[in-house]
């Protein structure tokens, strides 16, 4: 790709005025005229889109006479090495995005050498859902500029083909014929690669709630707090957490503490091999606590004691880490209820006075059953 004849023009009234700015910072001054054109130097450029970190190849004659790039008329740092014959830049996190961008070349003697590039930014993508799924399952992506993405790939098996956008922020996509699991990565037409945050797995996915009203949940259910836990509120986040419930830790004169249960009514009965169940809630505490983190059949409960950070926590609750009681006393000293048989979910905060935690608050979101084949 060779970028030659600009409009001597363009090159005068861009030129003058990226020169005008740098003359003051470098020992040459371009206060007068006389700028030359040196675009015929220029031989090749090995991307014409990049995003930020690429490194661009320039080839050509006399580049190591080049002493500073600039993107449009900013004066942003662009870190590049030079040779005679080749001259890389690399592409600075703080560069302006979407459109195409004028790369400009000083060199030493006055001359100026311009390439155009678009410079995108890269996908990124949020979420998985289902992250457990199986072949021929839709899988559906939640992130950002997701319509950039060229190709899509599940544990390196292409899925581009299946590939359908809904916005710039969501696109599905199906689990291919042999799936075992992986991680999803995307490609832009840069050539960068993005990779999802956690791998998906080969099983199956139980929504209990996301709280967003627009999932088949497969187990109706409903959330109740009660005790020192009050206040209940549903608030929006930052996409993809588009709902979730928090409660403030209060004093309600309740010498046990208090709790927030999710009930649940019709779990399905297909799946008896609880070593390969794990329970997985995200959990947002305005402070690190000790968490009970259970399941409940009526009045019993199974699960652990779990030492949570300040902010979001993604936990995963295998079935097999669970005691019983609301201190997780393992082993066991009852059997775990059948699948079928859990009527809900338990989270218990650190709620008495003498906790200290009064005032304090704990979100929830995306209480969801993985079963792993």
């Amino acid at each position: 790709m060779k970028h030659k004849n600009f409009k001597s023009g363009l090159i005068l009234v861009l030129s003058l005025t990226i020169l005008l700015m740098a003359g003051c910072t470098e020992k040459e001054t371009y206060m007068e005229a006389g700028v030359i054109d040196m675009n015929g130097h220029i031989t090749s450029v090995d991307k014409q889109v990049t995003q930020p970190g690429d490194i661009v190849t320039i080839t050509g004659t006399g580049l190591d006479k080049v002493y500073k790039v600039l993107l449009n008329t900013d004066n942003v740092p662009v870190v590049f090495t030079a040779t005679p014959t080749k001259l890389e830049i690399t592409i600075p996190a703080t560069s302006p995005l979407g459109d195409v961008v004028t790369v400009s070349l000083l060199f030493s003697g006055k001359g100026l050498a311009q390439i155009p590039l678009r410079i995108i930014s890269p996908p990124v993508i949020f979420a998985i859902v289902p992250e457990a799924a199986h072949p021929g399952d839709i899988i559906k992506l939640y992130g950002k500029e997701l319509h950039l993405s060229q190709v899509i790939k599940i544990n390196d098996v292409d899925v581009t083909a299946s590939k359908v956008i809904e916005s710039d922020k969501i696109l599905t996509v199906t689990a291919p014929a042999g799936f075992t699991g992986g991680n999803v990565s995307i490609t832009t037409e840069s050539g960068g690669i993005t990779n999802s945050p956690y791998p998906m797995l080969l099983g199956t996915e139980i929504m209990i709630n996301d709280f967003d009203g627009n999932e088949n949940y497969a187990a109706s259910s409903f959330i109740s707090s009660n005790g020192n836990l009050d206040n209940d509120t549903e608030e929006s986040g930052d996409f993809p957490r588009n709902k979730y419930w928090t409660f403030t830790i209060k004093d309600n004169n309740t010498s046990w503490g208090g709790n927030l249960d999710l009930y649940t009514t019709g779990m399905p009965d297909t799946f008896t091999d609880l070593s390969k169940i794990r329970l997985c809630i995200s959990i947002q505490l305005t402070k690190a606590m000790d968490v009970n983190v259970m399941i409940a059949r009526g009045s019993d409960v199974w699960g652990k004691t779990l030492s949570l950070s300040q902010g979001w926590n993604s936990v995963v609750l295998p079935f097999s880490e669970m005691g019983s009681g609301y201190g997780g006393t393992f082993p066991p000293e009852m059997p775990l209820p059948l699948f079928k048989d859990i009527s809900g979910v338990k989270i218990q905060p650190p709620a008495q006075a003498a906790s200290g935690n009064f005032g304090e608050k704990i979100s929830v979101d995306n209480i969801k059953f993985i079963i792993v084949d």
